[in-house]
């Protein structure tokens, strides 16, 4: 698959992926970033290309997650690739979940006006939404994506033999963004997203997480800077991104975000938009892979505040991204304060039975 430009390939080797996508870009010098707890996928990657004759500058790992979201890390990753001899010949290879290659994504948009970068995604979360279509960025004051760049990575590798030391939680965090791919634009998906055991090999989860990747790539290609359409993958982030923003970023995102698909359906069957037996569909899927459907801080004045700075907010209203069928959404939906405050509330307590069983 290609989005904007960049490839998307899910292998089982990617480290073979890595070599031919460096030769193809003829970069001559290579800078390795990736999270420390993927070292022995990254060496590994790193020798593949020193054996392929590719000259590897550098490696830097770091303890990947919202932590590295800031302007700070930034500043000296920058100055790490300065003291590194990282020239516009250059390029990054980012090995980790969405949170670091966010901000490797970031790095290289900035670094000398932008070099080249690839994207390995090591999680399910990265594999099926965060590395693609060159969305890079960082937090500022603990709100979440303020600052960052469109910068599409060379190509985005999901990197499956990476699957088989993820830990559950993470594998069942990254099921958030599936089933919101789900909703937005693949019916099929969600059916099997409401069998599937999070403890699958990671062969089992390649189906998924190419069906995933195919919703985003398409709105991708159509969309690259979100002018428009693309906005439609930000079904549940409006409340999701306040939620980790109330938690000070320690709620992590597929969580939020799982909790934000709640509270999408919620408006959307108020507006007469979606039908409670859909959103009884897409709640089952969403608890089938253990997520939590409410969060206690949702009702907070915090989780509220938190909205108020969102990227999408418009003259003072919320937007919404709304579904309307399983596989259908709507984008830029005014929302009134009144209402939003009115289902995170409800949000903030598990669901009654009639809206697990409609």
């Amino acid at each position: 698959m290609t989005t904007g430009g960049a490839r998307y390939v899910i292998s089982s080797d990617a480290a073979a992926e890595v070599v031919r996508i460096v030769r193809r870009a003829k970069c001559s010098r290579i800078f390795v970033v990736f999270d420390k707890r993927v070292e022995a996928r990254a060496m590994e990657i790193s020798e593949r290309l020193s054996t392929a004759g590719d000259q590897v500058v550098g490696t830097h790992g770091v303890t990947a997650g919202e932590g590295i979201k800031r302007l700070s890390f930034i500043n000296r990753l920058l100055q790490i690739l300065a003291s590194a001899g990282a020239d516009k010949a250059t390029v990054i290879i980012a090995i980790g979940g969405g949170t670091l290659t966010d901000t490797v994504g970031f790095a290289a948009a900035t670094y000398m006006r932008g070099i080249p970068w690839v994207a390995v995604a090591t999680t399910v979360l990265g594999m099926a939404d965060a590395a693609i279509g060159g969305k890079t960025g960082v937090d500022l004051g603990g709100r979440k994506n303020l600052v960052g760049a469109f910068w599409p990575p060379l190509a985005s590798i999901a990197d499956l033999r990476a699957l088989a030391t993820l830990p559950p939680v993470q594998r069942r965090t990254g099921m958030a963004e599936i089933i919101k791919a789900a909703v937005i634009g693949d019916a099929r998906l969600l059916t099997m997203c409401a069998t599937f055991d999070v403890a699958s090999t990671s062969l089992a989860w390649r189906a998924l997480i190419a069906r995933s990747a195919a919703v985003k790539v398409r709105f991708v290609a159509r969309d690259p800077n979100e002018r428009g359409e693309r906005a439609k993958l930000n079904l549940g982030h409006t409340v999701g991104h306040a939620l980790e923003s109330a938690s000070g970023l320690r709620m992590s995102h597929g969580a939020a975000v799982a909790v934000g698909l709640r509270a999408a359906g919620l408006l959307s069957i108020e507006r007469g938009l979606w039908r409670p037996h859909e959103h009884a569909r897409m709640l089952r899927a969403l608890r089938h892979a253990a997520l939590a459907l409410h969060a206690p801080i949702a009702s907070s004045s915090a989780a509220f505040a938190a909205l108020g700075s969102d990227k999408k907010r418009v003259a003072g209203t919320s937007r919404f991204v709304l579904p309307t069928a399983i596989g259908a959404v709507l984008y830029g939906i005014e929302v009134p304060d009144v209402d939003v405050r009115r289902v995170m509330l409800r949000c903030s307590r598990p669901p009654r039975g009639d809206e697990l069983e409609a």
